[in-house]
């Protein structure tokens, strides 16, 4: 019986959008693991995360800085998945020079060549012409129908709409914007007669103010890393969700999202052909930190609108069903099938 090629997925957590992309390496992962020999490389990696890998038994082993072509011989790699914004030019050609099928995980955050042999982006406003000047012998997996999802996505039983009594808060393990705590204080105030829920980290700047806030309300909740973020979605009549890969997962599941794009990375969600009509977007990219002087008065104005939004939206039981309903058309659950079936099958033409 032939061995399976290795596939590496690299990515590390040390920054703010970190263990975004590990999940979603993670996503693939699931699936990979039915035809290749996974392996998770990084150079730096939270001990939460390196725990789940390891409860689904995928090896892990760190790797230099910078990452080196000896780092790709000694592990035997034959295919590797990049998701890092921080990935230097040098390594990128150190990687073509290995001679691995190089994977780009990209979110077009800039129009630089693509030094990848394949490249996956599942945002809705891809564009196939502009992607192949910047990577013109690479293979595509582009659109919603790419998004990554991981497996407990597949496998939660759907809820109807009117169901579902929450209010979903999620806005990345870190919150780097710091937006968690006013937003579901001010969230508490509106009294929409429903439960407000909020998904954060353990580590959240606001832990104990959060954790003060959950006491002095019973229907307001913190969950601290759960073991399926797809069983509370899923709980969820509306979201208020940063405008990541998250919204694919919400999507798939129909729930009606308020997204608010709080990086470059997310602006695109701001496209009118984008975000309708099974999400609303907001930009609260001038969203002051609480150590910026006169953070106050924009943070109120912005808060403002978020909560104006959401009320809105809650009270529009039609047109949250028509949200979910067209969010469920754009995006299933098989999207890491197919971008792992399609990687199989351009290698074999190799």
């Amino acid at each position: 019986m032939l061995a399976k090629p290795r596939i590496a997925f690299y990515g590390n957590s040390s920054h703010n959008v970190g263990a975004g992309h590990i999940m979603r390496l993670f996503a693939l992962a699931q699936v990979a693991c039915d035809q290749f020999d996974v392996l998770f490389i990084y150079k730096t990696c939270s001990q939460y995360l390196l725990t789940k890998l390891e409860s689904e038994g995928f090896a892990s082993k760190k790797v230099n800085t910078p990452f080196t072509i000896s780092d790709v011989t000694k592990l035997s790699i034959s295919i590797v998945v990049v998701d890092d914004y921080h990935l230097s030019k040098a390594e990128w050609t150190g990687l073509q020079d290995a001679n691995v099928y190089i994977v780009a995980l990209d979110d077009n955050l800039n129009s630089e060549a693509l030094l990848a042999d394949f490249v996956i982006n599942p945002a809705a406003d891809t564009n196939l012409v502009e992607y192949k000047i910047r990577a013109p012998n690479a293979e595509f997996c582009l659109g919603p129908k790419y998004s990554y999802l991981r497996k407990d996505f597949t496998s939660c039983a759907f809820v109807p709409l009117q169901a579902r009594p929450n209010i979903l808060v999620t806005l990345g393990g870190t919150d780097p914007m710091s937006i968690a705590l006013p937003l579901c204080q001010s969230l508490v105030n509106l009294n929409l007669d429903c439960n407000i829920e909020l998904l954060v980290g353990e580590k959240h700047r606001d832990h104990k103010a959060l954790m003060q806030l959950q006491v002095h309300n019973e229907r307001f909740s913190v969950v601290l890393n759960p073991d399926s973020v797809a069983q509370h979605m899923m709980q969820a009549g509306l979201a208020i969700s940063a405008a990541g890969g998250t919204l694919g997962e919400l999507a798939s599941l129909g729930v009606p999202t308020l997204a608010l794009v709080i990086a470059e990375n997310q602006k695109s969600a701001l496209h009118p052909m984008t975000r309708k009509p099974w999400y609303r977007a907001l930009d609260v990219r001038d969203w002051q930190k609480p150590s910026e002087p006169h953070f106050a008065q924009f943070n109120s104005q912005l808060l403002n609108k978020i909560t104006s939004m959401t009320a809105a939206l809650w009270r529009d039981n039609c047109g949250r069903e028509h949200m979910s309903n067209t969010a469920r058309q754009l995006v299933d659950t098989h999207g890491c099938q197919r971008i792992i079936d399609k990687l199989a099958y351009c290698l074999d033409k190799r």
